[in-house]
């Protein structure tokens, strides 16, 4: 038996047979799993960093041992923390999220947002370390290499958003 599908981008029919239909279909949950697998890990991640920063408090030292550049802000757009790996690979301890800097609309958004209890994780991201004070064209070069971000908002024990966190991944 053949399947007809509509081909959008050319206005022709595809005929699919019912052995192609299945593998298709099969290759599309396989995709579907992976992809549940990638977001569920980093609702752990975004978790278990949350629960750090909550029961160690923000200046917690085990946020320095983190592979990744962490920056952890105020309301009013200060930073309160920055990890060593941040240090290192921006070479510069940055005070302020500048937002007028920021070049990509989803990274602004994610950072206004993310204060009002929203979470990100963005893709694609150019010069993501170009939002911070003090950072100058010469180490945007080198932090090129970070383009995943994740945002994510840190509560208080009554629910009130206190800082908002952007880990750095490759």
């Amino acid at each position: 038996m053949l399947v007809e599908f509509p081909m959008v981008h050319t206005g022709r029919s595809v005929f699919v047979n019912d052995k192609t239909k299945k593998q298709l279909i099969d290759e599309l949950s396989e995709v579907q799993k992976l992809l549940e697998g990638k977001t569920e890990l980093h609702a752990k991640m975004i978790k278990n960093l949350q629960a750090l920063i909550a029961s160690g408090g923000l200046f917690s030292q085990i946020i320095d041992f983190f592979p990744y550049p962490i920056a952890i802000f105020t309301p009013d757009y200060e930073l309160a923390v920055v990890n060593d790996a941040f240090v290192t690979t921006a070479k510069v301890r940055p005070v302020k999220i500048l937002q007028h800097k920021i070049k990509d609309a989803q990274l602004i958004s994610a950072i206004v947002q993310v204060l009002k209890g929203d979470t990100f994780f963005l893709e694609d991201i150019k010069n993501p370390f170009s939002m911070f004070s003090g950072i100058t064209l010469k180490n945007e070069l080198k932090t090129n290499t970070f383009k995943k971000v994740i945002v994510f908002p840190v509560l208080a024990d009554d629910n009130k958003i206190t800082h908002g966190v952007v880990v750095f991944i490759p």
